[in-house]
């Protein structure tokens, strides 16, 4: 008889929302577990970001310019990743506002590294042209264009972060 007079009671209304609370519980779950997936998303795509840039670096240290070439090229791209394409019609890029929201993005500080990489490359060939007493002349030098590439990345990259650039990187332009 106990039991019934306390089921008729206060315990009789919890019974009532336990299926709410049920109800509550999973979808607080389901919240968490799809922002731990986006999360998990970011973190993967950084990851996949890096693996890149060490590739690319590594393509940049190669004793190859073609090698060296595209090691700059994919630096390049990579430093761009995470942001708007051009030409897209309004529409498209709402949609790709809306999807990039679950991609890493490239951070400043991630920029200042290419940046760092590329300008060293850069400032090391010139001045080794200049200790061998070469002009910075195109016809000279097969490495000049991979020099003038690491350059210009640097450029733009200073440019993206809003940094003055560095005077020897704009000499290189200013010597041909």
């Amino acid at each position: 008889m106990y039991g019934i007079v306390s089921a008729s009671g206060t315990g009789a209304g919890l019974l009532l929302l336990a299926p709410l609370f049920a109800v509550i519980v999973a979808a607080v779950g389901a919240f968490v577990a799809i922002r731990s997936l986006q999360f998990r998303t970011k973190i993967d795509s950084a990851g996949q970001w890096w693996a890149r840039v060490e590739n690319a670096v590594d393509h940049c240290l190669a004793d190859s310019t073609v090698e060296q070439n595209l090691g700059t090229t994919m630096l390049a791209h990579l430093q761009g990743q995470g942001e708007m394409p051009d030409g897209l019609d309004d529409a498209q890029r709402r949609e790709w506002a809306h999807l990039s929201k679950l991609r890493w993005k490239v951070q400043p500080e991630d920029l200042a590294m290419i940046h760092d990489i590329v300008k060293d490359l850069a400032l090391s060939k010139s001045r080794r042209f200049t200790s061998m007493g070469i002009r910075l002349n195109p016809e000279l030098r097969p490495e000049h264009e991979t020099m003038m590439r690491q350059a210009q990345l640097a450029l733009q990259i200073d440019q993206k972060l809003g940094r003055v650039s560095d005077p020897e990187i704009l000499k290189i332009f200013t010597s041909e």
